[in-house]
This record gives structure tokens, sequence and C-alpha cells, in this order.
């Protein structure tokens, strides 16, 4: 029985996808399933592979007759699962197919969770690392319910005035029923994804619909970074912009980026990936009528937040012209008091310190030979509790 599908989207990243692959194909097990949505440009590189692959597990879907969008692909990815839940990883990413013990022992502790959460590890790519470059591996372990109430607040009115709010809830490096998926489609316009920004699009309709989320500490995912993703293009506003463009036009018809009611735009130079959570929060709550209540201030120590982790002084300018800009405008200037950046500070160090902060390990990759996520979460197990012992729910184990 598929206890778990992973949707595996992908475009024209066939070199990482393969990797990828090749490591979810290395495990054991018969309870999950892995689909691998190819939306390339040019078929015949997973074509080719998948013709002398031979592993049940595993099903190729094929690209259509035109490029479809992110949410097109993701759309058809989530309609074809056939397990019980369902995650999605990027084609750069890596997640253990045994999280689904982590899954059943939710289960069986929290009766009626439909929605688990986990700590990804992260990991930037050899061919991602244009200054020192820190990987990351969460070291606790606990398991809890987490409050949707209070999910709602960090979410949609950014209770944290951090940069990004901390919830980690969704199919992306996430679990979610399959049958959760199904109420979403009943409920938003009979689709799964409305909004080109599918990820942060699929967290707020989680935390709207979900009866019971559980968040475990300990990490089953890697967070990958490689040099054709999306996060290594806010290196180069350039390159940003270029793929802003793409995915803009790729997303021919659909929900736009920028929206009225939201005045900031993504396609400002100072745009920061900050924005792109943010317009996506705005469009979810003013579609579907969720309160936000707070949010301008809230917003505001976001976005100075944001400012503070500038490496350049051309970097800086651009985010605040871009954030003053918005502020400006939006609702009237009624928050534009409350933007305040602090002056530029230029950093000290960038990345160069292995060591622990607050519950985590980093890790300077200049210094480790791990060449993929896959080999870097093998990598990492080394230095978190051991998943049998985690599993079994044992308090004390042996090294």
């Amino acid at each position: 029985m598929v206890h778990l599908t992973i949707c595996l989207p992908t475009r024209n990243r066939q070199a990482y996808c393969l990797k990828t692959i090749e490591a979810l194909a290395a495990a054991d097990g018969t309870d999950f399933e892995v689909i691998v949505g190819d939306n390339s440009d040019d078929p015949a590189p997973l074509a080719g592979f998948f013709a002398s692959f031979n592993d049940s597990r595993f099903r190729l879907v094929a690209p259509g007759p035109a490029v479809l969008s992110m949410r097109d692909n993701w759309e058809r990815l989530v309609e074809q699962a056939g397990g019980r839940w369902i995650s999605v990883i990027g084609d750069d990413d890596h997640i253990d197919p045994r999280v689904t013990g982590l899954i059943r022992r939710c289960e069986v502790l929290h009766r009626g969770v439909d929605a688990i959460s986990w700590d990804p590890m992260s990991f930037q790519w050899p061919d991602n690392r244009p200054v020192p470059t820190l990987a990351s591996i969460p070291m606790t372990c606990a398991i809890s319910v987490r409050s949707k109430a209070a999910l709602g607040d960090q979410l949609f009115r950014w209770s944290e005035g951090k940069r990004r709010p901390a919830v980690g809830v969704g199919l992306y490096h996430g679990a979610v029923r399959k049958s959760l998926m199904q109420r979403i489609r009943q409920t938003y316009a009979g689709q799964f994804f409305e909004h080109p920004v599918v990820d942060w699009e699929n967290t707020c309709k989680v935390v709207a619909q979900a009866e019971k989320i559980v968040h475990c500490e300990r990490p089953f995912s890697v967070l990958g970074a490689c040099a054709a993703s999306n996060s290594a293009s806010t290196l180069s506003r350039d390159t940003m912009k270029a793929r802003l463009d793409t995915f803009e036009r790729e997303n021919s018809g659909g929900i736009s980026l920028d929206q009225p009611f939201f005045p900031f735009s993504l396609f400002d130079p100072g745009v920061s990936l900050c924005l792109s959570v943010a317009s996506t929060i705005a469009w979810f709550c003013h579609a579907h009528g969720v309160d936000q209540t707070g949010v301008g201030a809230n917003f505001a120590k976001a976005a100075m937040d944001e400012c503070r982790y500038c490496s350049t002084r051309e970097e800086y300018d651009a985010k605040v012209d871009c954030f003053t800009r918005g502020f400006a405008v939006w609702q009237a200037g009624r928050w534009a008091g409350h933007f305040k950046p602090a002056p530029f500070k230029p950093p000290k160090t960038v990345n160069r310190l292995s060591g622990l902060a607050n519950d985590t390990l980093h890790i300077r990759e200049a210094g480790i030979t791990p060449a993929t996520p896959a080999e870097f979460y093998r990598f990492g197990e080394n230095a978190v509790v051991p998943l049998e012992a985690f599993l079994s729910g044992a308090k004390v184990f042996a090294p």
C-alpha cells in the first residue's frame, strides 16, 4: 500500500533531478511512490533515463505540448498522487522516504492529524557558493501539536515581525493527508492551487483548512539550492529580474504576481523573497476573506528585518527604496511611518564560522565532502537522533 506520494516537479534542471531520483531509488521500502513531473523544454534526458529505469515505485509524467506554469505542473502531480499522504520537494532537494515512519507515529499519537511538518536541513550545491556558505542541521527532535490560532497569527498577520513567517506547514517539505488536499480543492475554486507561488499559497490553505497540524523538530529532508534555483537568483538582481519575467510569462492568464491591494512590486530592483512571500499571503487573505488585523505594523518590522540581512550598501539601498515606495501607497500610506530601517552596517564576517546557534548546527560548506543534498542528509544524520530510536520513542540510545 502506498502511504506517501513524493511529488518531484522539475523544469530544465535534469542533471540535478536525476541525482535526486537516484538517491530516492536507493531507499528501501515499498510504502512510498515518486511522481516526477517533467516540465522541461527537452524531454529526452528524463525520458531516456526512465526507459531503462526499472523501479515500479517511480512514475514519469512527461512534458505537455506547451510549457506549463509551475502551478499547473504541481496541479497535475497532486491529481495523480496515489498515496494517503502527499509531499512535494524541489528537483535539487532531498527527502528521506522513511518519513513514512514519522507519519505513522503521528497518526497513532495524534488521532485526526492531517498535516505534518518538520525542520529540514539546508545545503548549497557546490556550484552555488559564490560566497562562503553554511549548511544547517536542526538538532532537536520533539513532536508537538501546533496551535492553529498561533500559526494564523504568524502567517496571516506576521506577528513575529521577521523577514519570513516561521510556519513551515504544507506540502513543500512537509506531508499533507490526501483527504485534506481534496477538501482544499473543493473549498477553493475546484483547484489544488490558484496562485503562481504555489508553496506559500498551499501553506496558507493548509493552515486555514487543516483539522490538526503536528510538527516534528527532527529533520527528514534537505532544502537544496543549486546555481539554477530560484533561491540562488536572490544573489543577483539581474538574474532575479530575468527569472521573474520568465515566471510571469509562463503564468500567462493566471493570477499576476503584482496585485493593486498590495502595491509592493516584485519587479522592483529591490525585490526580495520577503516580498514574494508577503504578496502571496496578501493575495490569499484578500481573495478568501482572511482577517489581517495588525499586519501593517508587523510587516513594517518584517521589512526592517529583511533590510538587516543586506551584505552590500547597494543591496540595502535598493531594498529600502523598494519598501519605502510600497509603504508610501499601501493603504494610503498608513504604515509608512512604521518602516524605519536601521542604518546599513557591513557584515563583519560572512559565513566563515561553524557552530551551534538556536538549536541548529551550522557547518561551513567549504570544509565538508558531501556534494549533493542526499549525501549531506546522510552526513547530517550522524549529528541527530538515530531514526530507529526516534520512531521507537526511546529516551536513551547508544551511539
